[in-house]
């Protein structure tokens, strides 16, 4: 339901700093959307609500929406120099653990889905977002994306403290490893 309001909201915004703003502002109204409560025993949808993956699909969508109305072609790979057989040999992995794992239990692959979507879109739009910010600046451009992005993405991961029990000691050690 976001997709509409931050296309009109925020796809007009052209400073760097406002932008990374608001993708934090719109990223927290995502996550695990267990309040939709589907019955346990629809272990397809109750594992998909329940992981957080429609969100993370929802949050794919948006930023799809939000780098074209940016001026910027959607390319979540960021690969510089393109490479046909990687990304046919990565589908081909991806596949073939997740057939793997889809007889052995339904909520263990909808928990890696989740992360694998929801992180590397909020990773693509930090970098997005530097990119951008840092234009004017082409010697400093790619160093400030990447540090930049990873120190936002590794504080982002500040609010597992608490989550399922994990202890703020826990919490930093993984910051930090």
């Amino acid at each position: 339901m976001l997709v509409p309001i931050a296309v009109v909201h925020v796809g007009p915004i052209k400073n760097w700093f406002l932008r990374l703003l608001t993708i934090y502002f719109l990223d927290i109204q995502y996550g695990d959307a267990q309040n939709l409560a589907i019955n346990p025993d629809f272990r397809w949808l109750h594992s998909l609500t329940y992981q957080g993956v429609i969100a993370a699909i929802a949050l794919l969508t948006m930023t799809y929406f939000l780098v074209k109305a940016w001026d910027y072609h959607f390319n979540p790979n960021l690969k510089f120099i393109k490479s046909p057989s990687f990304q046919k040999k990565i589908l081909l992995a991806l596949l073939i653990m997740a057939t793997i794992d889809l007889f052995y239990n339904i909520p263990n692959l909808t928990a890696a889905i989740e992360p694998g979507i929801l992180e590397e879109t909020e990773r693509y739009l930090l970098i997005v977002i530097f990119l951008a910010g840092f234009n004017r600046f082409p010697k400093y451009r790619i160093p400030v994306a990447i540090y930049g992005s990873a120190i936002l993405f590794g504080l982002s991961h500040l609010s597992n403290f608490g989550w399922h029990g994990e202890s703020f000691t826990a919490t930093l050690h993984k910051l930090l490893a």
